[in-house]
């Protein structure tokens, strides 16, 4: 691919961020950020090299006007509200399903490349996180959103002319997250607990998740998108090594204590009862399956990361 321009939607947010300094150290500066102009994000994007900044606020309509004055070479679409609280299906929808199709519409007519973000919440409590139909269970409109997309995509995928791959994220942590709240990752909000709480919140059920880090996963987007040989499709981007939350929490004590930040870990960890409204729409298991192999020479070791991730926190914030 020639070196013209790539937008990247979500480009302020956690992993849009990410992958535009994964870009700019790949000497790609030449990119469209699309996203709104939350003053928090824009931190995240403060020494990264891009050439334009459109609001996604503006609309699917003025997003087309605005990026037809460029010759564009690939759309990376990150950007969606994860905000799974969100029960108006009207106000998910516009945006993850509609202006994805967006993208997807432009892409296929410019004939480029368009990689996007997809999610496992897809696969709600199925015990088997496999890219069917039988093993999709979303629990909330941001997943039934997200599985639209996916139907959208793959029910003509025969034929479309260009790459169009999307990516089943699963949970990813990283530095650049701080913004997320109560939707950032476990690792973050586990060293969050314990530093401003002094203990961390455990809910007293079993649960066991999927982890990836953002690192892995701005790599892989960017081999996907200047390599040919990666087929049309969904892919699944985990590690396929679920880690509980119990042994989340313990990870994060124990270098708490370990750094001397805390005297015991005996304290450190309360479970409490998991809410009534939360049973019905949460995730109590996710791993992913049938990875790609280019995709798990990646992502293995989560358990480790996590541990770096939590250490790195705890020196950026000292």
């Amino acid at each position: 691919m020639s070196e013209k321009i790539i937008v990247v939607t979500g480009g302020a947010g956690f992993v849009g961020s990410n992958l535009i300094k994964k870009l700019n150290e790949n000497s790609i500066t030449k990119i469209i950020v699309i996203d709104d102009y939350d003053e928090r994000k824009l931190k995240n994007i403060k020494d990264c090299s891009f050439i334009d900044y459109i609001s996604y606020k503006n609309g699917v309509k003025e997003i087309g006007e605005q990026i037809s004055k460029y010759d564009i070479s690939a759309v990376l679409h990150i950007g969606a509200n994860a905000d799974v609280l969100i029960r108006d299906a009207n106000i998910m929808f516009d945006l993850n399903y509609e202006h994805s199709k967006f993208y997807l519409n432009y892409c296929l007519e410019k004939k480029i490349p368009l990689i996007y973000a997809s999610s496992s919440a897809i696969y709600g409590n199925s015990n088997n996180c496999v890219i069917e139909n039988e093993f999709e269970d979303p629990h909330n409109v941001y997943a039934w959103s997200k599985w639209m997309f996916d139907k959208l995509v793959l029910n003509n995928i025969e034929n479309y002319h260009s790459k169009v791959i999307g990516l089943r994220f699963f949970n990813i942590f990283g530095m650049g997250e701080f913004h997320k709240d109560k939707n950032a990752s476990l690792p973050h909000r586990f060293y969050q607990f314990i530093n401003e709480n002094g203990f961390i919140d455990l809910f007293d059920r079993e649960i066991l998740r999927d982890y990836v880090w953002v690192e892995d996963v701005t790599q892989i987007i960017i081999d996907i998108l200047f390599q040919d040989d990666w087929k049309n499709g969904i892919y699944n981007l985990g590690s396929g090594t679920p880690i509980s939350h119990e042994s989340l929490a313990q990870i994060t004590t124990e270098i708490f204590v370990a750094r001397q930040l805390k005297s015991s870990g005996d304290d450190l960890i309360k479970k409490i009862a998991m809410p009534e409204n939360l049973l019905g729409s949460f995730q109590f298991f996710t791993k992913a399956e049938n990875l790609e192999p280019r995709i798990a020479k990646y992502t293995a070791n989560n358990k480790e990361k996590v541990k770096s991730y939590i250490n790195e926190l705890i020196d950026f914030h000292q």
